[in-house]
């Protein structure tokens, strides 16, 4: 990676350095070139930061962010978004669907060293990346973390806005705290009377105090029940839903891709690129951990990038 921006630097200081144009030669071309060359330079550094702040979230196992009001996804691992762009301007994939607009909730996972998991939802192998709240920008929105699945929460039936009760086990799987789930231990035994007993730990702020040890248990519990390789396995947040074509307002830091999913990537890139006249987010690499304790790795390639 650095031996790709140190080829293109030395372009650049080879440019400035060559002998004066003949008068009849166009002017506008070196200068042209030497402006492009910055571009390209600028882009690739802004991509591998991004790609070593992916790594180090990932990395950072703590248990909150500073206060047990403070959940840990404020400011540690990974919130992403698997998704499927749409040919041509059909929609845009960091637009809510019908279905989240409908109940208020937008589908998540969480990936960090201590959540591992191998696949994403439906098998695809796209999507975006949003920043923590504590990482975010100024004049992006905080979009609130309403509750948290181990695993696939399947919330498509669930009560509003997918944190509620699921209509084959309506007893079982509603709110965790409101059944009297608060530990790891507790969600593993409940499921295992029922799978659908999967009930959703609330991370709302009007948790308080109890807000950081709650999503804690989630991380907890998909550890205690060997989630990994399933097909279900991946963890699943519920963000507040934000209104449509807000792309500027959004805190997106990365588009990544997995395995096949390189032009799914590009065109979300393309995409923001022209709804935002002229913002630039990343495309990142995403390879998922072969085994539960090996590692996700996030890496930056200027030749996957169309802007």
């Amino acid at each position: 990676m650095k031996r790709l921006i140190a080829i293109s630097m030395a372009t650049l200081l080879s440019a400035c350095q060559t002998s004066t144009t003949p008068k009849e030669a166009p002017l506008e071309a070196p200068q042209d070139t030497t402006v492009m060359s910055l571009n390209q330079a600028s882009a690739s550094d802004a991509g591998v930061r991004v790609a070593t702040a992916l790594t180090q979230r990932y990395m950072d196992t703590r248990l909150n962010c500073g206060a047990n009001s403070m959940p840990a996804f404020l400011c540690s691992g990974i919130i992403l978004r698997s998704t499927v762009p749409a040919p041509g301007s059909q929609y845009f994939t960091w637009n809510p669907s019908p279905n989240s607009q409908k109940s208020g909730g937008v589908s998540f996972s969480y990936l960090r060293k201590d959540m591992n998991f191998k696949s994403l939802v439906f098998g695809q192998t796209s999507g975006l990346i949003f920043l923590p709240v504590l990482n975010q920008l100024p004049g992006t929105r905080k979009i609130e973390v309403l509750c948290a699945y181990p695993v696939d929460g399947a919330v498509q039936l669930r009560d509003k806005p997918g944190c509620g009760a699921h209509p084959y086990a309506p007893d079982l799987s509603r709110r965790c705290q409101t059944i009297g789930i608060t530990t790891a231990e507790q969600w593993i035994a409940n499921k295992k009377k029922n799978g659908w007993n999967s009930c959703s730990f609330d991370v709302r702020d009007s948790m308080n105090q109890l807000a950081a040890d709650s999503f804690y248990q989630s991380i907890r519990a998909h550890n205690l029940g060997n989630y990994f390789a399933g097909a279900y396995d991946y963890s699943e947040l519920i963000l507040a839903t934000w209104p449509q074509n807000i792309p500027k307002e959004l805190p997106i830091e990365a588009f990544y891709y997995i395995t096949t999913g390189l032009p799914g990537a590009r065109k979300d890139q393309r995409d923001f690129y022209a709804q935002t006249a002229g913002k630039v987010v990343p495309v990142i690499k995403l390879t998922l951990p072969a085994t539960n304790t090996g590692n996700a790795v996030f890496s930056y390639n200027p030749a996957d990038q169309v802007h």
